[in-house]
């Protein structure tokens, strides 16, 4: 009888958790959806360059300090490709892309640079 208590509390479980969300397995380990890139930036933090990234019905798009745009894909760990500039790929980290280039677009001006 208490095998078959068991079996049963086993099999309660195991469905319980083919219940659960995919979300529910995974930590938080900063990865964003489309919408969580939106807005402002300041490439390497500072207050007088300003990019932007906006989402419309074709998918997202960066603009850089320049002007330049791109499309943008966002990767499986919710990192981003810009495609039409040469594939430039960048981590997101919280508040924070890190591109391969070396450049570092924050949503907060630095306190670095000096008000102007």
């Amino acid at each position: 009888m208490q095998k078959k208590a068991f079996v049963l509390v086993v099999l309660i479980v195991f469905s319980g958790l083919l219940a659960l969300p995919k979300d529910a397995f995974t930590r938080d380990d900063g990865r964003n959806d489309r919408g969580q890139l939106q807005g402002r930036w300041y490439p390497d933090g500072d207050p007088n360059k300003v990019a932007e990234i906006n989402d419309d019905r074709r998918g997202l798009e960066a603009r850089n300090e320049n002007g330049d745009t791109t499309r943008l894909d966002l990767d499986r760990n919710g990192d981003v490709r810009a495609r039409d500039w040469h594939d430039l790929r960048g981590r997101v980290r919280g508040n924070r892309i890190e591109w391969d280039n070396g450049t570092t677009w924050t949503r907060r001006p630095s306190d670095r640079y000096g008000r102007r």
